[in-house]
């Protein structure tokens, strides 16, 4: 590091996450003028201009905003590496940041084994998030992330929670008004109820076919995707957990049964984070308790 200090470089960060010295000092609890001279102690280490400071206004130069970003990573980096070394295998303590999507999934399977787990090591601080878009987990600093699909290959660290099963569903009333639906291309004259994805693919034991989804209605909720389509607004594709009850008594039709379709669930973490004996026994606990629970909630829905 030469003369660069990491106090320097933690004080630079500061400034450009709060984007101003008054905020980082209050923040910090620090006074303005100690954080001023870090900084430029910083830049005159490195012989460059990090911020340009204006009486209005503090903004990244091209190299500031680079050089940020090298040391945020490098920054999280060793915060984990201090971590892990000062944790201990005898006791679980500290927070957990678990992202999951919302619904039956999150809300009432991860949810509560979470709470199970929490329940088990007390000192354990899990903060849940439910949120449907693919998160970060390097930006938004998750330790572990529940994902539905298929995982593009990647430096994160994947394990197989379940295999779920999605089918493609419609109301009485709307296959009385369009008529039974017996060929995958139907659907593209169709209205469709979709998520965030740009097309359907079906596939099959002989072919694959790929539907544009347009028109109809989208709606990033498999609660509300089920609603939409219990109401007659067109064609869905969801997982069979949402619509158990449904099928069950008849308020929607599965339509082509041929062309269900095997959706993984998976749980995912940075490496770094992976080294965390409390992240990989959540992971544990999650995987063995997961299926067993998925399933008696299936039952419980068929029922209702």
């Amino acid at each position: 590091m030469n003369d660069i200090s990491w106090r320097f470089i933690r004080s630079f960060l500061l400034v450009a996450d709060h984007g101003s010295f008054t905020a980082a000092a209050n923040a910090a609890n620090q006074s303005k003028a100690n954080l001023s001279q870090q900084v430029s102690e910083l830049e005159a280490a490195l012989g460059v201009q990090l911020l340009i400071r204006t009486t209005r206004a503090l903004r990244l130069t091209e190299i500031g905003q680079g050089y940020y970003e090298q040391c945020h990573k490098a920054m999280r980096q060793l915060d984990s590496a201090a971590e892990w070394a000062s944790q201990t295998t005898e006791e679980l303590k500290g927070i957990i940041r678990l992202n999951c999507v919302g619904g039956p999934i999150g809300e009432d399977l991860i949810g509560p084994l979470a709470i199970d787990f929490q329940k088990q090591h007390p000192q354990i601080q899990i903060h849940l998030d439910f949120s449907s878009p693919k998160v970060d987990l390097i930006e938004r600093q998750y330790d572990l992330v529940v994902r539905m699909g298929d995982l593009p290959d990647s430096s994160l660290i994947a394990s197989r929670l379940y295999q779920l099963t999605t089918r493609y569903v419609a109301s009485p009333d709307f296959l009385q008004k369009y008529g039974p639906i017996t060929d995958p291309m139907a659907l593209k004259s169709l209205p469709l109820i979709y998520g965030s994805v740009a097309h359907w693919t079906l596939s099959n034991e002989q072919e694959q076919i790929i539907i544009p989804v347009q028109g109809g209605m989208k709606i990033v909720s498999g609660r509300l995707m089920r609603k939409a389509a219990l109401a007659g607004l067109g064609v869905t594709r969801v997982a069979e957990i949402y619509i158990e009850a449904d099928l069950a008594q008849g308020r929607l039709i599965e339509i082509l049964p041929d062309w269900s379709q095997q959706t993984p669930l998976s749980l995912v973490c940075p490496p770094a984070r992976h080294q965390l004996t409390r992240v990989r026994r959540l992971m544990t606990f999650l995987k063995k308790n997961f299926a067993k629970n998925y399933q008696n909630l299936m039952e419980e829905k068929s029922k209702v």
